[in-house]
């Protein structure tokens, strides 16, 4: 009977060590990577030498032909480490003057202002902005749908320039007097 017991109790062992190397080989994953790195430090992105990551360019009181711009802002990095990519996005307000009887909405006025030169450490960024609201120009309304990240990264030591020029479509009419934005361009430096 002892003996029937001291076996029962090994059986019941060996299975149950049994399950628990089945349920490890289940359950265990092992991977390798090589070549990566980590490195420490800070990511400090100003504009025109100055902190924050936006810009602000006014469209306002402009006159059918009128042009803002080309504006240059510099962009560097005070950090430890490189930047990797920079990130480059576009929001845009209502920004009137003297109301007009018509008053457009903000969406109507940046459609009516093309973008003459957009362009990011000597590249021009127009021929990847595509025409979304089909009017045939590139406009403010179409920089704010537009993918703009993964630019090239900025260095602690060389700055780099982005540059802007929009201009009032010609044909504007009376309808848009006094109408204007005030366009946000955002700046986002990544590791």
């Amino acid at each position: 009977m002892k003996r029937t017991i001291i076996s029962l109790i090994f059986v019941t062992l060996v299975i149950l060590g049994a399950a628990g190397i089945a349920t490890w080989t289940l359950f265990t994953d092992t991977e390798e990577s090589t070549d990566n790195q980590l490195i420490a430090g800070t990511l400090d992105l100003r504009t025109d030498d100055a902190d924050g990551v936006t810009q602000t360019l006014y469209a306002t009181n402009l006159a059918p032909g009128d042009t803002v711009g080309p504006a240059t802002i510099v962009l560097s990095n005070a950090g430890t480490i490189d930047g990797s990519s920079l990130d480059i996005s576009f929001t845009y307000v209502e920004n009137n003057g003297v109301p007009n009887i018509v008053d457009m909405t903000a969406d109507d006025t940046a459609a009516m202002i093309e973008v003459t030169t957009l362009s990011y450490d000597g590249s021009d960024l127009l021929i990847i902005v595509n025409d979304d609201n089909v009017n045939g120009y590139l406009d403010v309304e179409d920089l704010s749908t537009a993918d703009l990240s993964g630019r090239s990264g900025i260095t602690t030591t060389t700055p780099l320039n982005f540059t802007i020029g929009v201009q009032l479509r010609s044909e504007t009419g009376n309808d848009y007097q006094a109408d204007g934005i005030t366009l946000t361009m955002t700046f986002v430096l990544n590791q």
